[in-house]
């Protein structure tokens, strides 16, 4: 093969491999652009290698510049420097310094395009890390109250539980007090009976008991049978004021009630002697010692008249028989 036929070989063959080295250029710019930062070399499926995708750009991009290089000196080596020779050789460095100044703009663009996107994943990085501390603070701020109310609920609990702990204390003492009075207790006299005079009964005045005279209403008894409407049409009284008196009467026939216990029993709704029979020891105490208490302060009556839970029970006892 004579010197030309050489030369030609060998400039062709480095021409191919420089345009070789353009397509690796650009394939690796494309890869860049993807996800996965390794270039892989396959032929066939058969992996034959891999390598960092920016190694890869820049070996690549070298490899072009030495081959243009090699192709160049390799068709003009031994020429004339002619005029024509010298614009060709001038177009092909100027396309060379285009290139390369195409893929310094493109590294340029690529590494703004990497310092961008960082800066944009650490803001969304710096809110959602703001996120999640604000979030860790209302979890707090909110186990916090949910503890306080947990405290004052175990607080009201153990209150009422010692509440209920006393009055069952007293209850069980009330109940004690009642059972050793129902053994204790003595037979009693009723203040009144049905045919004690009206003028025993302190609630009626003279002035009335002239009128329930005139109604021929004489005793307990009678005035117990009159109907209140009647007697207060005929006596000026409130129809109200002659019940109430009837229920003090025959309150007043159960043995162990004066006058003052009569009037608070028809305070708290105790009006008959069935009524009172029917009535719980405790509640009917707890009631009458209430209304006491108001009578005392009021000075209608004497705080040694406040009657015991004895009393009260005596008087359900008296109103069964």
């Amino acid at each position: 093969m004579t010197k030309n036929g050489r030369k030609g070989t060998t400039t062709w063959l480095l021409g191919f491999l420089a345009l070789l080295a353009i397509f690796n250029v650009f394939n690796a710019i494309v890869q860049l652009n993807g996800s996965d930062p390794i270039a892989h070399f396959k032929i066939f499926g058969v992996t034959l290698g891999s390598l960092d995708l920016e190694v890869y750009l820049w070996t690549s991009i070298i490899t072009t510049f030495v081959l243009f290089g090699a192709t160049s000196f390799s068709i003009y080596r031994g020429l004339p420097a002619e005029p024509q020779v010298l614009e060709r050789i001038a177009k092909v460095e100027g396309n060379l310094a285009f290139n390369s100044n195409m893929l310094e703009n493109t590294q340029i663009g690529f590494f703004r395009r990497l310092d961008e996107n960082e800066k944009a994943n650490d803001e969304v990085f710096r809110k959602i890390n703001l996120s999640l501390e604000d979030m860790r603070k209302e979890n707090l701020e909110s186990l916090a109250r949910q503890k306080k109310a947990l405290q004052d609920m175990e607080k009201e609990s153990k209150n009422s539980t010692e509440i209920i702990r006393k009055q069952s204390t007293e209850l069980t003492s009330l109940k004690k007090k009642i059972e050793k009075m129902g053994k204790e207790t003595t037979p009693q006299k009723a203040k009144l009976a049905s045919q004690t005079k009206l003028e025993k009964f302190k609630r009626i005045s003279p002035r009335l008991a002239t009128k329930l005279n005139d109604m021929k209403i004489s005793n307990v008894g009678e005035l117990l049978a009159a109907d209140s409407a009647f007697i207060a049409g005929n006596s000026s009284e409130l129809v109200e004021t002659i019940a109430n008196m009837q229920a003090e009467a025959q309150l007043l026939m159960v043995p162990g009630i004066d006058e003052k216990h009569a009037e608070l029993l028809v305070k708290v709704g105790i009006t008959s002697r069935k009524e009172l029979a029917n009535q719980d020891p405790v509640q009917l105490y707890r009631a009458v010692v209430g209304i006491a208490k108001t009578y005392v302060q009021q000075g209608k009556m004497s705080a040694r008249k406040i009657p015991k839970i004895e009393d009260v029970s005596s008087w359900i006892k008296q109103a069964r028989l």
